[in-house]
């Protein structure tokens, strides 16, 4: 029976038989190792070389096999991004396709409601300083405006969540060298989604809500009469962004893996949320290293691809800046700037999608042998 299916075909999820968590929340059932596995317990190394961690099945010194995008066993960082990269070749269609989709449609809600939100401050802003408007009408378009983008970003945030989570399955597929279509990637997740967009809106609140960090330094400067206050409420505030940007890391990484146990092992978002946090343990800063370092390779890309289109809508704006065409040019520059940020996003998003799940299959591989029953799944046993 394989497990390497959907997450609610018969047969289907990455916890194997009997791998059920014990009292101490580890796995209570053996997990079946590889020879030369170390045993539970045992240090895993550095954790970023690739080979000699394990000898495959076959023998000491056996090469390990690679029915899909990556070797089944334990991984160097190279071979994540080597497998993300296959991943993404192997099945554009969904990869790309249904990150098209997404990013088109949140991209657009954004844009509107940054249009809106300028729009409303340029106005109030503008009667301000010609007399025709007060202080009065700048604060309620402050209060119309932000919260609308705000919400509308966290929108974005939300919905590349549930697509990484989506893509997640193409590339667990991959893994065994198969591929997904979208209608079997939608039949597989669809009664996933609920749990997956409350999984989003949580992990995204959580780190929000660091923000209360930089309150204190915030009181400060706005009731600050003098250097020595001013200079109180400055340490106050580089302080307390150090602790959100510190918080927000650290349950980045600890509840990285929540998304895929849900998909692929089709546990409650409670449960998944601490098995994550179970497969980080011991793990934490190499995951972090690699997560964090794909998150700035695919920040700078979608940056690069989004300046150029960026510079052309601000060109364009310029040229249109009359005043019969000043919506029309703004507009036009927040829009064409937003068409850079999808094509890069289009590329990126994929990406991070299948670096984490290559790095979740790496940690169950270190942890729990997984890899012996992916040659199993892999070979249709």
């Amino acid at each position: 029976m394989s497990q390497w299916q959907g997450p609610d075909e018969p047969g289907s999820g990455w916890a194997s038989p009997g791998w059920g968590e014990g009292p101490d929340g580890t796995p209570g059932g053996a997990a079946p190792q590889a020879p030369g596995a170390p045993g539970p317990g045992a240090p895993a190394g550095d954790g970023w070389a690739g080979a000699g961690w394990r000898d495959a099945p076959g023998g000491p010194g056996a090469p390990a096999a690679q029915p899909g995008i990556v070797p089944l066993r334990p991984l160097g960082l190279g071979e994540i991004w080597d497998g993300a990269f296959r991943a993404f070749r192997q099945n554009p269609r969904v990869m790309v396709g249904l990150s098209a989709l997404v990013v088109v449609v949140t991209s657009v809600v954004t844009l509107v409601a940054s249009v809106v939100a300028t729009q409303d401050l340029v106005r109030a802003t503008t009667g301000l300083e010609t007399g025709t408007g007060d202080a009065a009408q700048v604060l309620d378009a402050l209060q119309t405006s932000v919260p609308l983008v705000v919400v509308s970003s966290l929108l974005q945030v939300v919905a590349v969540q549930v697509l990484n989570g989506m893509l997640i399955l193409s590339v667990s597929r991959a893994v065994l060298g198969r591929t997904i279509s979208l209608g079997e990637l939608w039949r597989a997740s669809r009664r996933r989604l609920g749990g997956l967009l409350l999984l989003a809106v949580l992990v995204t609140l959580a780190s929000a809500a660091g923000v209360v960090a930089v309150l204190p330094g915030v009181g400060v400067l706005a009731l600050a009469d003098g250097a020595a206050a001013t200079a109180t409420g400055a340490v106050l505030l580089l302080v307390g962004l150090l602790g959100w940007v510190a918080i927000a890391l650290w349950l980045w990484v600890k509840w990285s893996m929540a998304t895929p146990v849900l998909l692929l092992e089709g546990l409650s978002v409670r449960r998944s949320l601490g098995r994550s946090w179970r497969l980080t343990r011991g793990s934490f800063w190499r995951t972090l290293g690699i997560l964090l370092l794909t998150a700035v390779v695919v920040g700078v890309l979608v940056t690069a691809v989004a300046t150029p289109f960026t510079l052309v809508g601000t060109f364009l704006a310029a040229a249109l800046s009359t005043t019969t065409a000043e919506w029309t040019g703004l507009v036009l520059s927040q829009g064409v700037g937003t068409l850079g940020s999808i094509v890069g996003s289009v590329v990126g998003y994929p990406f991070l999608a299948s670096v984490t799940a290559l790095v979740y299959v790496d940690l169950r591989v270190r942890r729990e042998g997984l890899d012996v029953e992916l040659h199993r799944a892999a070979s249709g046993g």
